[in-house]
């Protein structure tokens, strides 16, 4: 299926709602999906696989803690960005395991200006180079929480060339779609009544 980038992120923000992220959360991970997939990435798996990792978790759980860690199995990256954004700012830090750390950069990005130069987010078999323009990955994706380091770096490659379309296949869309589904609650008799049209009744 090949989406615009504001279908991409209404979807992307369905998911992560449907994954039961508060709407501050949700909007801010639509926010990242679709920075990345203006680069060409394949987002809506990487979504697929942060989902999944976290799925039935608390979000208190999936936050940092002051020593970066988090209480329970694995950090949730936007979680992450997030706390780096509000935050404003970074220095070096290393992270406890974190499921698809990619979705760190957007937010790294955003708190850079144009001389800031920028960050390097590694993740062992791959890493990201961020600056407030650009985002480029080298080597491969993470699959599976992964130990992550970030490191702030002067000299970074350019920018790629951006995207303005995402092609999501019918697997990825129907797990996105199977994630946002669960944000409309099932009907009942009472919601049918209450809501639009004419109820039980027919008065044609």
């Amino acid at each position: 299926m090949n989406l615009s980038l504001g279908e991409f992120q209404s979807l992307i923000a369905k998911a992560f709602r449907g994954a039961g992220y508060p709407w501050g959360l949700t909007e801010e991970a639509a926010f990242a999906a679709r920075r990345l997939a203006e680069g060409g990435l394949p987002v809506g798996a990487m979504v697929v696989r942060l989902l999944q990792s976290v799925d039935g978790s608390a979000i208190a759980d999936l936050m940092p803690d002051e020593q970066w860690r988090s209480s329970g199995p694995v950090l949730c990256a936007v979680c992450v960005g997030t706390s780096i954004a509000d935050e404003a700012d970074c220095e070096d830090l290393e992270l406890g395991p974190t499921s698809e750390p990619i979705f760190i950069a957007p937010f790294l990005s955003a708190t850079l200006d144009a001389d800031d130069g920028g960050y390097v987010i590694d993740w062992g078999e791959g890493r990201c180079y961020v600056t407030s323009g650009g985002i480029r990955v080298e080597g491969g994706l993470s699959v599976g929480p992964v130990a992550v380091m970030i490191r702030r770096q002067a000299a970074l490659p350019s920018e790629d060339e951006r995207f303005d379309r995402v092609e999501v296949d019918d697997v990825t869309f129907s797990a996105l779609a199977t994630f946002a589904h669960r944000v409309y609650a099932p009907a009942t008799e009472a919601s049918r009544l209450a809501g639009a049209g004419a109820g039980t009744t027919d008065n044609d």
